[in-house]
């Protein structure tokens, strides 16, 4: 008896199994079902330009004729009153190192203009202006696809080709640009040429404008 009843507890248990094995496979496939609908794959990105334009003598670069002494990171250079650039790294005593060129600076010059350092305590330093090609554009990420920087690429007239953050990015200054933001671009290209064209392309999505 006590064997019957082993074995017949073993052949339930078996049926039990078999039906809980069922069951999980079946929640699986529902579960999986569920994700695929409720977490579809992003759709591809969409961008589009406000507007782009190229200035063939635009303030390309600063360079820097002598690096005085006394100068912050955060000083700023001038055009006349119009600040075109910031001072981004000195030396132990304060000699300029590095400068950058501020959005402002994206204009095109009739001469090459005459730059100041604006400083409380720097002296002796002097900078000079390098015009060349400078392209200006306002992108708007007008999908619902969140862009990560890092994935767009740039180009002028199908040549030159430069990742978006190896750019002059600002507003919003970030990793990504996120769906009805609109990013400011300055490419500080700095060949003389008249480039026509500018591209964005990220994942599957490329579009294209003329530069004015």
């Amino acid at each position: 008896m006590g064997a019957s009843t082993g074995i017949g507890g073993l052949i339930v248990g078996m049926a039990m199994l078999a039906v809980f094995v069922i069951f999980v496979g079946t929640l699986d496939a529902r579960l999986a079902t569920h994700l695929s609908v409720t977490e579809p794959g992003d759709p591809p990105p969409e961008v589009s330009f406000v507007d782009a334009n190229v200035d063939v003598s635009g303030l390309a670069d600063i360079g820097i004729t002598t690096a005085g002494s006394g100068y912050q990171v955060g000083d700023e250079v001038l055009d006349g009153t119009t600040v075109v650039g910031t001072v981004t790294e000195v030396d132990g005593s304060g000699g300029l190192l590095d400068l950058s060129v501020s959005m402002e600076g994206n204009r095109d010059f009739t001469s090459s203009p005459t730059l100041t350092i604006s400083s409380v305590g720097g002296s002796s330093g002097a900078v000079s202006a390098v015009l060349g090609s400078v392209v200006h554009a306002n992108v708007t990420n007008v999908g619902s696809t969140v862009l990560p920087l890092d994935e767009v690429w740039t180009f002028l007239d199908g040549e030159n080709v430069e990742r978006l953050p190896d750019l002059v990015v600002a507003e919003p200054i970030g990793t990504n640009l996120y769906s009805g933001e609109t990013m400011w671009v300055m490419w500080l290209e700095g060949s003389s040429t008249s480039w026509e064209r500018l591209a964005l392309s990220v994942g599957s999505t490329t579009v294209v404008t003329e530069l004015l």
